[in-house]
Order: C-alpha cells, then sequence, then structure tokens
C-alpha cells in the first residue's frame, strides 16, 4: 500500500511538469500584424529589415550592425547610417548608383536620444525574388511600435511579394499598432501608419512608399547608344551628376536607356550630354527633359538641347575647309568645324568653355527650327529649315547672286605693249560683265548661276586676246595663265604722207639744184608679239608696201644755167619688203626700227628713158607710235632710201644730150596712222 501511494507521488510530480509549461505557453498572448507595402512607382521591396525597441525571439541583431563602418570615410562627416550591401547579400565592392548621395540606402533613426545599438532587428528576403535580390536590391527598414504598452518582440517575419507577415507576442485586441519606414532604398516616414482593420488576433496596415530612386527608361532620340559611348555620356539629375556605370543600365545599340533617378522634389530634370568624338557625325549632343511631379510619367523622351547638322556647300562655288556662320531662330549661334569631305559639321548651340559643363544655358531647340546662313564679302544670308537633328542641309543664295573671288596676284598686267586693264566675262546669251583689274590684287566677281563648268572670258588691254575659259574651285576663279590667250599675231595697216630730199653725193655736178618731193606710204604688216610676259616689250614685224610719190631728172635745157633745175617731175612708185622690231618704252609710247628692201621704177613707162627702168634700193626707217586706242597709232617715221639714181644731162653731142646716172640718198619724214586688226 505504501509502495503504491509512493508512485502517485511520482506520477503526479511528472503530471505537473509537464503541464505547468503547457499552460504558461497558452497563457502568453501571439498576433500576427501584415504589412501591405505599397511603393507610388516601381516594384515592392525585396528585403525587409524589421526594426523594434526591444530584443525578441525573431529580433536578436542589433541595428548598428547592418550600417557601412564609417571611420575615416565621407559618410562620417555627414552623418548618414547607410546600409551595408551585405544586408542584401552583395559585396563590399559593389558600387551603387549614388546620385550624390540621393540614391544611397540611408536610414534615419526613430529618436534623436536613440542609438542604433539600442535598437534590434530582424531581416528577410522576398521568397518570391530571393533570386534576383542582389541584382536589383530594394530594402526596406520599417519600425514597428505598440502606442501601449511595452515594445513589440517579433516572433516571425516573412516576406511576399510586397506583402510583409510579422508575428508578434502581443494582444491585438488591447494595443494599437503601427508602422512606419525608417529608410533603406525608400524614404523615411515623419509619421506612423495605423492598422486600416483587424481581429483580436491580426491586423493589416497599409504602408506607403516613396522609392529614393526610380528606373526610367529614357529615349535619346536620333542617337544608338552603344557600350562604347558610355565612358562620354555625361548625366545631370536635377542638378546632380549620375554615375555612368552604376546608374545607367545595359547600352544595347538603340535610342534607349535605363536610368536610376532620384526622387524630385517639386520640378524634376534629366540631361545627358554626348560630345562627339573625332570622325564621328553627331546627329545630338545634348537633351533635356523636364516633369512636375517625383517622377515622370512612363517613358521619358527627351528633346535636343544642342543638336547636330550637316552643311554640304554647292560643288565648286564654296571654298572648301571654310564653314558660314550658322543661327537659330531665337538668335542660338552654331559652332562650325569643316570635315575632309568639303562639308561643315554644326552644333547648335555652339558650347562653352569645355572643361566646364555648366557655363552655358541650355535651351530646347527641338526641330523643326529655322536655321540662318550667313558669309561674307559679300555679305549674304539664306535660311533654311531643319527638320530633323543630323540632317543634311544644302541650301544656297539665289542662283542669280552668286558671287566668287579670283586672285590676280599671278598676272602681269603692266608689262608695255601688253598691258592688261579688263577682263570681260562672257555670257551665253552675249551679253558681258568688265571687271577692272589694274592696281587690285583680287576681284570679287558676280557669277549667277555658276557650278563647276568654266566660266568664258578674254581680256582687255593693250593687245587682242582669245577668249579663254576660267576652272571654279573651292569658291574662286582660276583664270589659270592669262597671257597664254594674247593672240601671238596680229596685222595692221600703215598709211603716212610726208616728203623729202633726194641728196646725191659722189661726182655729180655741183650746179644741180635741191631735190625735193612728196611721198605717200602705204604698208601691211604682221606683228608678232612673245606671250611670255618677259619678253613681249619687244614686238617683231614683217611689212609689205611701198610709197607713190615723185621722182625727178635734170634735162639738157638746163645746161650751163648756174643752177640746174629738175626738167620735171614724174609718178614714182616703190615697193618694200621690211622686217622691223618695235620695242615699247613707257605706254603708250614705241619705238620701231626696219629696214626694207625693194625697188623703185617710174609709174608710167614712157618716162624710163629719162629715169631708168628699176632700181634695187634699201631702206632703214625709224618711226615712233602712239597709241590713241588699242586699234589706232599715230605714227612719225623717218625713212632713208638708197641706191636711187637721178638722171643727168650732162652735155650734147650733136643734136642728142648725154645723159649720166648719178646715185641719191633720199631723207624722207613720213606722219600718218596706223591701223590694228
Amino acid at each position: 500500500m505504501r509502495v503504491i501511494q509512493q508512485l502517485w507521488v511520482v506520477i503526479t510530480a511528472l503530471l505537473v511538469a509537464l503541464l505547468i509549461p503547457s499552460l504558461a505557453h497558452a497563457a502568453k498572448p501571439y498576433g500576427v500584424v501584415t504589412v501591405d507595402l505599397r511603393p507610388e512607382i516601381g516594384e515592392v521591396p525585396t528585403h525587409l529589415c524589421v526594426v523594434s525597441q526591444g530584443q525578441g525571439p525573431r529580433t536578436r541583431q542589433r541595428l548598428s550592425e547592418l550600417f557601412l563602418p564609417h571611420a575615416g570615410t565621407e559618410l562620417a562627416q555627414v552623418n548618414d547610417l547607410v546600409l551595408d550591401p551585405a544586408t542584401w547579400g552583395s559585396g563590399s565592392d559593389e558600387r551603387p548608383c549614388e546620385a550624390g548621395g540621393a540614391c544611397l540606402p540611408r536610414v534615419e533613426l526613430p529618436q534623436a536620444n536613440v542609438l542604433a545599438d539600442d535598437l534590434w532587428v530582424a531581416c528577410t528576403s522576398d521568397s518570391l525574388v530571393a533570386d534576383r535580390s542582389t541584382r536589383d536590391p530594394r530594402v526596406l527598414v520599417m519600425m514597428l511600435e505598440h502606442l501601449e504598452g511595452s515594445p513589440p518582440l517579433l516572433e516571425s517575419l516573412k516576406l511576399t511579394g510586397g506583402v510583409a507577415t510579422i508575428g508578434v507576442q502581443a494582444d491585438l485586441s488591447r494595443i494599437v499598432v503601427t508602422a512606419r519606414s525608417l529608410g533603406g532604398h525608400y524614404d523615411a516616414h515623419t509619421r506612423a501608419f495605423r492598422a486600416e482593420e483587424g481581429s483580436d488576433h491580426s491586423e493589416l496596415v497599409a504602408l506607403p512608399l516613396a522609392p529614393r530612386c526610380h528606373g526610367v527608361e529614357v529615349e535619346l532620340p536620333g542617337v544608338r547608344l552603344r557600350e562604347s559611348d558610355r565612358a562620354r555620356l555625361q548625366l545631370r539629375a536635377h542638378g546632380v551628376d549620375l554615375d555612368v556605370h552604376t546608374c545607367i543600365g545595359p547600352l544595347q545599340g538603340s535610342a534607349r536607356m535605363h536610368v536610376e533617378l532620384p526622387r524630385a522634389e517639386g520640378f524634376g530634370r534629366l540631361e545627358v550630354e554626348l560630345p562627339p568624338i573625332a570622325g564621328e557625325t553627331p546627329t545630338a549632343t545634348r537633351f533635356a527633359a523636364s516633369w512636375d511631379t517625383a517622377w515622370p510619367e512612363g517613358e521619358l523622351r527627351l528633346d535636343p538641347h544642342q543638336l547636330a547638322f550637316i552643311w554640304a556647300p554647292p560643288a565648286c562655288v564654296w571654298a572648301i575647309g571654310t564653314c558660314p556662320t550658322a543661327t537659330l531662330e531665337g538668335g542660338l549661334s552654331c559652332e562650325a568645324t569643316p570635315l575632309a569631305d568639303g562639308t561643315c559639321q554644326y552644333l547648335c548651340p555652339a558650347g562653352g568653355d569645355p572643361n566646364d559643363a555648366h557655363d552655358d544655358e541650355w535651351v530646347d531647340v527641338s526641330p523643326p527650327v529655322a536655321v540662318s546662313f550667313q558669309k561674307t564679302d559679300p555679305d549674304q544670308r539664306w535660311n533654311e529649315i531643319l527638320q530633323r537633328p543630323g540632317q543634311v542641309l544644302s541650301s544656297y543664295v539665289d542662283g542669280d547672286h552668286i558671287y566668287l573671288g579670283a586672285a590676280l596676284d599671278g598676272w602681269s598686267r603692266d608689262v608695255p605693249g601688253s598691258r592688261i586693264s579688263h577682263v570681260e566675262l562672257l555670257e551665253n546669251d552675249g551679253s558681258s560683265r568688265r571687271y577692272a583689274v589694274a592696281d587690285v590684287d583680287a576681284l570679287r566677281i558676280l557669277a549667277p548661276g555658276a557650278s563647276c563648268d568654266p566660266l568664258r572670258y578674254r581680256l582687255v588691254g593693250d593687245r587682242r586676246y582669245q577668249e579663254g575659259a576660267a576652272e571654279i574651285r573651292d569658291g574662286a576663279v582660276d583664270f589659270g595663265k592669262v597671257h597664254e590667250t594674247a593672240r601671238l599675231l596680229t596685222f595692221n595697216v600703215t598709211l603716212a604722207q610726208g616728203g623729202g630730199i633726194a641728196i646725191m653725193y659722189a661726182d655729180a655736178p655741183d650746179e644741180l639744184g635741191r631735190q625735193v618731193y612728196f611721198t605717200a606710204l602705204g604698208q601691211l604688216a604682221a606683228n608678232f608679239r612673245p606671250r611670255d610676259p618677259r619678253y613681249a616689250r619687244v614686238a617683231y614685224e614683217l611689212r609689205l608696201g611701198g610709197t607713190l610719190g615723185q621722182w625727178g631728172y635734170f634735162g639738157p635745157g638746163s645746161i650751163g644755167e648756174p643752177k640746174r633745175q629738175l626738167a620735171a617731175k614724174l609718178a614714182w612708185a616703190r615697193l618694200l619688203f621690211e622686217p622691223a622690231v618695235i620695242v615699247d618704252v613707257i605706254p603708250p609710247l614705241s619705238f620701231s626700227l626696219g629696214v626694207g628692201v625693194g625697188g623703185s621704177w617710174p609709174i608710167n613707162n614712157g618716162d624710163v628713158t629719162n629715169t631708168g627702168r628699176f632700181n634695187w634700193i634699201i631702206s632703214p626707217s625709224l618711226d615712233a607710235r602712239v597709241a590713241l586706242r588699242r586699234w589706232v597709232s599715230l605714227v612719225v617715221q623717218g625713212r632713208v632710201m638708197l641706191r636711187e639714181q637721178t638722171s643727168v644731162a650732162v652735155d650734147i653731142a650733136g643734136s642728142d644730150p648725154v645723159f649720166g646716172l648719178f646715185s641719191n640718198a633720199s631723207l624722207i619724214g613720213l606722219y600718218g596712222l596706223q591701223f590694228s586688226f
């Protein structure tokens, strides 16, 4: 009996030991808080850390353990609490998009007098997207509080698709639970949010979230972005520079890129700059867009703020390597760069100091926009509409107002006898335009409808010139070797009159009187003048012509007279072939020296008995010419006739006179006109 009593005591003790903890556990309160995480834009958090002031079964880690160490870093200066990438499973060497600190996962402590070491935290990741968490982390640090009673003790934590389920040791029928964001990748709240609905054992809290940064699809019209362009991309969001390596997604050869933008406070703006590189033909180099909300709605299409275009000059009539000034409507000047192919590349508006990206104002220049071009010498303007960035424009002034330059520095314009006074441009309709070339080194020529076809021209000066063809290259007229258009051979006719004396010499009788005769000269000459300006001062002529005049004889009737006179003056002709050389001294004076060879005879055959039939003669000449016009000159000539003879009756034999022939030298002076053609 005693043994049985002892057995019951043991059984009773065992039952008490087993039942007391179960009863105690059953008496412990428990509730479930469901938090609906509602971002205003973008995806739900991938990681959740719930902070409590009390250490519990689940909150076993101090909040300070989640932060980056601050010693010796810039973070220590600004006193920011930034989450360590290890919080979401990334390495410490991974660089997030910072955006000047706006995108860093910062945490704000709930109270000013509370340290991070005084708070406890429990973290988890979304069970649905855990495999993507390290590549696109979105961490929310949330504070769970009781309005009444001790801090909640977390027993369980689960995150599933934006819904957090938190198990707490609390009687939710008596305690009001609030939640608020302390930061992370979302802005910290300045107020707490109560449960919207619930029961004795569960409550539902809707927690709005404002992401610090959000990925936006950005389009740059007319541009194809590749990974090789990343290094030269420059982005600014709300005035803050963005790191192109961490804030921009992959560049895959399209006009779109994924950009992490920080939240805008009242007014947002994104500026993108893509400076051109050598050898590139850009379409636009600056883009920008603005919005008046926290985030742009949908895809963000940027407007060009510095666009590029090409101007292709007309062939031949524009100087390669030069560009007209270009201005967009509104007075925005453009920067021109001559390209190797002869075109001009423009960036509008012109950039400022290349070392300061903020020194110039960004202005919207979205096409279509009017472009005004201007050139000098002479001042001319023309306009064209730019329809799209990168377009090739090709307008120019109206065809009737094309001007070309012409350099005259290679011309020899002042050589006596080969002076050039004008150049005459010939039109197909028979008209012409004349330009003076004396005392100028260059011409500005109006060339209506000019193209690459040569211009017809003719020089005007002392000489006669053939029509030439001037090439048009690089906006200038190249007349080439203009002296080669001079005519080598010209002709002239000389008509002169005068007279002179015939002087007998040797053994002529002393009593013979003076012989004075009238002479008229006519000559046709071929004139050859070298084209080379070095030798063009001297010309050569071959003359064919002669004289018509008088000749006389002394008859027997004057024998015995103290001063014998000519018996008669007969009509006399001379024929001369005369080579000559002409030297131009100073305009308009030139001198000519020639030696003629020919013969002379009486025109009337009946006079042969008194004069002789034919005499071979030599006739040197010297004349001075004064050019009155290019085609007419005044000529003064001195000429000598040698080897002519005068018949003189020296005696009478019976009834017949005896004649002797005596040599003469005739000195003749002539004046007249010379006509050239």
